[in-house]
């Protein structure tokens, strides 16, 4: 083979091989500092067109050249890759709002602060009852028939002061005071007392009363929450008042007390009969 032709057929081989390298040179170059893979291929193609003798190196080119735009391609698809990582990290500080949202559950599961620990926290109205129907009038004493949640009730009684005479349907007393007011030795008399953690405030006793024609002409009612300094407005011997009580949330024991007076006869007789009716409320 003559010279030219060797040196023909050398550049033939080499050549391609040459131009491949350089090709993924300016690929790696481009991936690294984000150039476009496919613009620096084209360039390249451009810029370093062979002459038209050269078909082996043209076809090395040509397919080289479009591997590496279909590699520009793909990176920039990962450049998406990125972008959807970054809206990943987005949903990540939405999730930091959830924390908060648990937080804030955690605040209205706590407990009430008007929660009590008494048992007729609220009640309003009728809180004990008494009822006579039953009873001989002779009897020392009578228990409530009713009572609220949150309160207890002690027997309805006579004061010592008193003798006990027979009455049906009643509790009935003889030796009443003849002045013209409240002897403070002769009454009726129960104590309510208000449940642990409870309060109870009385507003009203209501009564049926009667005397005989030689017992006392007129009553009232005292509590023990001012040491029964204040009496209600009197009213007559045989009657059905509602006597105002003014007691306010007291938490410990308070006796009420139902007194008699402006009897015209030691036998005289005055007795409480039927229902008795204290209302109020428990806090």
């Amino acid at each position: 083979m003559a010279r030219g032709e060797r040196s023909l057929s050398y550049a033939a081989r080499v050549l391609p091989s040459a131009r491949c390298a350089s090709i993924l040179a300016l690929c790696l170059t481009a991936c690294a500092t984000g150039d476009d893979s496919a613009g620096v291929s084209n360039d390249f193609d451009a810029s370093t067109e062979p002459d038209a003798g050269d078909a082996a190196g043209d076809g090395a080119s040509g397919s080289d050249g479009s591997g590496r735009g279909d590699t520009g391609s793909d990176s920039g698809a990962a450049s998406d890759t990125g972008a959807t990582q970054m809206d990943s990290g987005g949903t990540g500080g939405d999730t930091g709002s959830v924390m908060d949202s648990s937080s804030d559950v955690g605040v209205h599961d706590a407990p009430s602060e008007t929660t009590t620990g008494c048992p007729g926290h609220g009640t309003t109205g009728t809180l004990v009852t008494f009822d006579l129907s039953a009873q001989t009038g002779s009897e020392a004493s009578a228990p409530a028939s009713n009572m609220a949640a949150g309160i207890s009730a002690g027997s309805l009684t006579r004061a010592p002061a008193l003798a006990a005479v027979s009455g049906a349907g009643s509790i009935n007393s003889s030796g009443w005071g003849t002045g013209s007011t409240a002897d403070p030795t002769r009454y009726y008399t129960f104590t309510v007392t208000p449940a642990a953690g409870c309060s109870v405030s009385l507003t009203s006793l209501a009564l049926n009363v009667q005397a005989s024609a030689t017992g006392p002409t007129k009553g009232d009612v005292a509590t023990s929450a001012d040491a029964f300094a204040t009496h209600s407005t009197s009213f007559a011997g045989t009657s059905t008042p509602t006597a105002t009580l003014s007691v306010t949330s007291a938490t410990g024991a308070i006796e009420i007390r139902v007194y008699g007076y402006g009897a015209s006869g030691s036998g005289g007789t005055f007795r409480i009969q039927n229902t008795v009716t204290l209302s109020g409320s428990i806090q």
